[in-house]
């Protein structure tokens, strides 16, 4: 005699289980926020500390700090489609300060008062883009 032992599966069961197992195996909004802001607090600590600078080297050093903080933030491995948005959306502006501020400190060497000018105006905007999109992030993060 042949005995056979089937075994029934509750489907919605299986589902909710499988969904927990994905979940908990990926990083939740939360995660991957705090990973975005860590390092914009970073580079805003380093930003803060020699805003005010006249030391050529020390700009340049600094403007090296915005891309390294570029360089970290495009290779985060963010998986939310919004937070990509904003994780490219800053790198592209702290890829935009580090250049800005090499030509900025170039143009002030050659004395070139119109390109000094210009790139005031580009870190200026720069400044006025960052807080904005820092302030969604945070908005979006935030939201449940």
């Amino acid at each position: 005699m042949i005995f056979s032992k089937k075994i029934f599966i509750n489907a919605p069961l299986l589902v909710i289980l499988l969904n927990l197992i994905l979940v908990s195996c990926s990083e939740n909004r939360v995660s991957q926020c705090k990973k975005i802001i860590s390092i914009t607090q970073e580079i805003a600590k380093e930003s803060q500390t020699n805003r005010k600078t006249e030391d050529i080297q020390k700009a340049l050093q600094v403007a090296d700090s915005f891309d390294k903080a570029a360089t970290e933030m495009r290779d985060l491995s963010i998986s939310d489609e919004n937070l990509v948005k904003y994780q490219l959306g800053l790198a592209d502006i702290y890829q935009g300060y580090a250049q800005t501020t090499r030509q900025f400190i170039f143009a002030l060497q050659q004395k070139d008062i119109n390109t000094v000018k210009l790139m005031q105006q580009q870190l200026q905007q720069l400044g006025q883009k960052e807080p904005k999109l820092g302030n969604q992030m945070n908005s979006y993060c935030q939201s449940k």
